[in-house]
C-alpha cells in the first residue's frame, strides 16, 4: 500500500505554499497594473481635453491677430 512519508508531506506543503504565494503576488501585480492603467487613462483624458482647449485658444488668437491687423490697416 502507498504511505506518505514525512519528507513527502513536508515537500507537498512547501510546494502548495509556494504556489499560493506566487498566485497572490500575481493577483496583486495584476490589480496594481489595472489601477495604474486606470489612472493613466484619466490623465490622458485630461491631456486630450487640454489639447482641444489649446487648439481653440490658438484659433481665437489667430482670429484676434487678423482683426488687429485689419484695424491697423484701416488707420
Amino acid at each position: 500500500m502507498f504511505s506518505i512519508t514525512n519528507e513527502l508531506l513536508f515537500s507537498l506543503i512547501i510546494q502548495v505554499l509556494t504556489a499560493g504565494i506566487c498566485l497572490g503576488v500575481y493577483k496583486c501585480t495584476v490589480s496594481f497594473m489595472q489601477q495604474e492603467i486606470s489612472e493613466i487613462k484619466q490623465d490622458m483624458k485630461k491631456y486630450n481635453n487640454m489639447i482641444e482647449r489649446l487648439i481653440h485658444v490658438e484659433d481665437s488668437t489667430k482670429s484676434a491677430h487678423h482683426r488687429i491687423d485689419a484695424l491697423e490697416d484701416n488707420r
